[in-house]
């Protein structure tokens, strides 16, 4: 496979944003021929070569500027515009990867084993933090970032900080074994953090998430922050199967990526009001 192919994948597993540019078209007297490619990162660096000199550099700074606009576009170059002795002419694709967002799933049991192939059908990294290492091993799993921790409280969890790497935008699902010991120990974890994140849901029944709250904000947590916690986690969709749990908690986040509260779509579109 071809080593631009390669960083590409690697890139894209590890979810890190880039722009794919690609010479399409070639006239005349050019430094590098049709099909060359390189890659750009958000921060300029270049990966690769179309040919070096203006032409890169012109390419380079308008691939960081693709990927913060989105969309795919053509650019044709005049080589003599750019001062280059050639004096052909190419055309450029610019191809933006924007990074995906990501899952961490504390807990590898029976609703995270359905979970996490189905949040990764809808384009979302997936990390799973579990202390059962044969969990870890489970074939759900498989295209996941996984993560053995000794158990769930601080102490574990700091331990494994710097792996688990919250970051503002993540979506943090806590389905851990343990509803009345180890959930409300990795909502604190997480509470603990100096910024919030993108989507925060705890499993449990209300009495328990009630509690759990309570000794929360006696430890001197915001109120205002616990209410943006998902508890009990997912859409109200009356399922009860680890499966159609899973489908409620996707659903879940996909209303907090698209900001949408989980109407029905008729009546959200209103078809039948005049």
């Amino acid at each position: 496979m071809d080593l631009i192919y390669q960083e590409a994948l690697r890139l894209i597993d590890a979810g890190e944003p880039f722009t794919l540019v690609t010479i399409t078209e070639s006239d005349g007297s050019t430094p590098r021929k049709v099909g060359v490619k390189m890659i750009v990162l958000e921060t300029g660096e270049v990966i690769g070569t179309i040919g070096g000199g203006p032409l890169e550099f012109k390419a380079a700074e308008l691939a960081v500027k693709t990927l913060k606009e989105g969309g795919c576009h053509k650019i044709k170059f005049e080589l003599a515009e750019l001062m280059l002795s050639c004096g052909g002419s190419v055309e450029v694709f610019f191809e933006p990867h924007a990074s995906l967002r990501r899952a961490v799933i504390f807990g590898g049991g029976h609703i995270a084993s359905r979970l996490a192939p189905l949040l990764r059908t809808i384009d979302f990294r997936v990390c799973i933090v579990e202390d059962r290492k044969e969990y870890l091993a489970s074939d759900n799993f498989l295209d996941c970032d996984k993560i053995l921790t000794d158990g769930y409280v601080a102490e574990d969890l700091e331990k494994c900080s710097p792996k688990i790497n919250l970051k503002p935008d993540d979506y943090a699902v806590i389905i851990t074994r343990g509803h009345e010991f180890s959930d409300g120990k990795v909502l604190d974890y997480i509470m603990s953090m100096p910024f919030e994140l993108a989507y925060v849901g705890m499993i449990g029944s209300r009495n328990k998430v009630s509690e759990c709250m309570k000794t929360l904000m006696e430890k001197g947590y915001p109120a205002e922050r616990l209410k943006k916690v998902f508890a009990p986690v997912g859409l109200d969709i009356g399922g009860e199967t680890p499966a159609e749990i899973a489908v409620a908690v996707a659903a879940q986040i996909l209303c907090v990526k698209y900001s949408k509260d989980g109407k029905n779509v008729r009546d959200a579109k209103g078809f039948f009001n005049n």
